[in-house]
């Protein structure tokens, strides 16, 4: 397969895919999944990979998105919208986001993927490397919009003694401050053991339905979050608010995880 049949594919599975949750989320979600695999999908994804492990392409997405070859499809700023009562029909993506969220990239994967062994083996290895990032990406909680309110989170506040703006603090300073509170060191392996605790009956519950299903839950989990901060002037992000913030955001991590688990099971365990 030429490379620009690759990149062409990139095109129309992920129009423009947003920057989340920091190396520590991405790579923790994606060893969450990777626990999670079928038998059979794994090996068959390890046809494709070579038995590299799935974190370590959790970050291709942001790492290639302003490369030459790939930014018209990987760059930008851009996430999945829902309404003001959580749902995220096609008519609403299309509306506010022109089909370029990542809801709409997990369809379109699913859909070109049914035959996937019938493609170039680049290509699959492609989807691979991007679904590890997508569903991570749209459970962020600063990477769900609504159509009442963008929640770009831009502005700045402190923590820690420190002005960072509140999008970053939910894609990296929040998990990270807590993890290394926690285990003296920033391991994705350490913080995947403490978050793949999940029952099967809590694991089945999260993971119902695909990819417009998981991003309504993310909206409804992380909408409140909207109240938290008043974006008008700088506050400090006290224990008060890292006290309501660590739980949700490892609980979105644990949803992601364990979503990714089920799409590549999904599509790789026949």
């Amino acid at each position: 397969m030429k490379k620009i049949s690759i990149i062409a594919l990139a095109a129309l599975l992920i129009p423009q895919i947003a920057l989340g949750w920091g190396q520590l989320g991405h790579r923790t979600i994606a060893e969450i999944a990777e626990r999670n695999l079928t038998p059979k999908a794994k090996a068959n994804i390890e046809k494709y990979t070579g038995g590299t492990p799935l974190w370590k392409y959790s970050l291709f997405v942001d790492e290639y998105r302003n490369h030459p070859d790939y930014k018209e499809a990987l760059s930008g700023f851009h996430a999945s919208i829902a309404d003001s009562d959580c749902t995220s029909p096609q008519i609403i993506r299309d509306r506010y986001r022109d089909g370029k969220d990542g809801v709409t990239a997990m369809n379109n994967f699913r859909e070109q993927l049914k035959n996937y062994k019938e493609l170039p083996d680049s290509v699959v290895l492609y989807a691979i490397k991007c679904i590890t990032h997508v569903v991570a990406d749209f459970n962020c909680p600063s990477h769900v919009r609504y159509v009442d309110n963008a929640n770009k989170g831009g502005f700045v506040a402190i923590f820690e003694g420190k002005k960072v703006g509140v999008h970053r603090f939910w894609d990296t300073w929040l998990i990270q401050s807590t993890q290394k509170k926690r285990d003296g060191k920033l391991d994705h392996m350490r913080y995947a053991d403490h978050l793949n605790t999940m029952s099967k009956k809590q694991i089945k519950e999260v993971t119902k339905g695909w990819a417009q299903e998981w991003f309504e839950s993310a909206a409804r989990d992380c909408r409140p979050t909207l109240y938290w901060i008043d974006d008008r002037k700088i506050e400090k992000i006290d224990n008060k608010f890292v006290e309501k913030a660590t739980p949700l955001a490892e609980r979105q991590m644990q949803k992601a995880g364990y979503q990714m688990a089920k799409a590549l099971n999904t599509i790789f365990g026949k």
